[in-house]
């Protein structure tokens, strides 16, 4: 897990964002990246498989890992759909030989600048499965030999996580993924974009984050439709860089992903901020959801959504951390 000094937290573009949204994710991170530079793959369509593989997988915080290659270098990969792009450390370039072109800047609140590089994955590999000439950005945020699988991962790999069985399968059969409460997303800004319930509200252009931790964020705006307000959780502590960075944080939310799946509680912070007209961002590694299917090929995003016995009795699924700026601490690899 990353330390305090390498939060997630507002990211102010320079360029183009690249983990939206700067000021939502802003409790927990936005990446800006710069120009015209295109995030995706040379192929934007799925590569062929025969059937679904599994692998086993693990967890960083809430968030599930997997192993990849990178020009033949191991590394951890975050499956992070809040990622517009493929990520990697700089350490992790450096062992695959990645030449970095131009960079562009991540402003952190706390006053840090982290300088991001773009670059071209020659051979990505994971599972026996490769990728081919995809563009990636060096981030000096991230540290050791990690990496954060975004959208490009998941345009080319249909991919369920079973986190209730720590497993993630590409190219899931969609028999499995019709079973689960599913969504359809917008994917416009590489990042889902979806309608989701919050205290009783169905709102729209939410984005829906598997690379966060701890919670959720709010666009001021849209607080005033909730039809019940959110709840101040007794046991929140603040921190003076909340009101500094303009984030009002410490209340809780009720969320549900889909008509008729059961709602689960979540921190919730808001911001006076629209930055990208995103009108909130929520975690999706909730100990109630058993599994999550990323479907980019048909925008679509599914929920196994478990009772929390369920998915807590055999003990693979952490329990998450309810205060509020936990988020900021536990948001990338180590």
């Amino acid at each position: 897990m990353r330390g305090a000094d390498e939060s997630r937290p507002v990211w102010y573009p320079t360029l183009e964002s690249v983990i939206p949204p700067p000021a939502l994710r802003a409790l927990v991170v936005v990446l800006c990246l710069g120009g015209t530079f295109s995030v995706f793959a040379r192929d934007a369509h799925p590569a062929a498989a025969s059937g679904p593989t599994t692998i086993g997988s693990a967890f960083n915080s809430t968030r599930t890992t997997i192993p990849v290659t990178i020009e033949g270098q191991r590394a951890s990969c975050v499956l992070d759909t809040g990622s517009s792009a493929i990520l990697v450390s700089p350490a992790l370039a450096a062992s695959a030989h990645l030449q970095g072109r131009a960079g562009t800047f991540e402003v952190a609140p706390d006053g840090r600048t982290y300088v991001d590089r773009q670059t071209d994955i020659a051979h990505f590999d994971v599972a026996g499965h490769s990728l081919r000439d995809v563009p990636a950005l060096i981030s000096s945020n991230l540290t050791g030999y990690s990496a954060l699988c975004g959208y490009d991962f998941f345009t080319h790999f249909p991919t369920l996580i079973d986190r209730a069985h720590r497993a993630v399968t590409l190219y899931p059969s969609p028999s499995k993924l019709a079973r689960m409460h599913c969504l359809t997303v917008n994917l416009s800004p590489h990042v889902p974009l979806a309608t989701v319930e919050i205290n009783g509200t169905w709102l729209s252009h939410v984005v829906l984050d598997s690379g966060m931790a701890g919670g959720g964020a709010l666009w001021d705006g849209v607080r005033s439709q909730l039809r019940q307000p959110l709840v101040t959780s007794a046991d929140y502590r603040s921190m003076p860089a909340a009101a500094r960075d303009g984030f009002s944080c410490g209340s809780v939310a009720t969320v549900r992903y889909a008509g008729g799946a059961p709602t689960s509680s979540m921190p919730i912070c808001t911001e006076a901020q629209r930055p990208d007209g995103y009108n909130g961002i929520i975690e999706t590694n909730l100990s109630s959801v058993a599994a999550i299917g990323v479907d980019y090929p048909h925008h679509k995003m599914c929920f196994d959504v478990a009772s929390y016995s369920r998915v807590t009795a055999a003990g693979s699924a952490p329990q998450l951390d309810r205060g509020a700026w936990s988020r900021f601490n536990y948001l990338r690899p180590p």
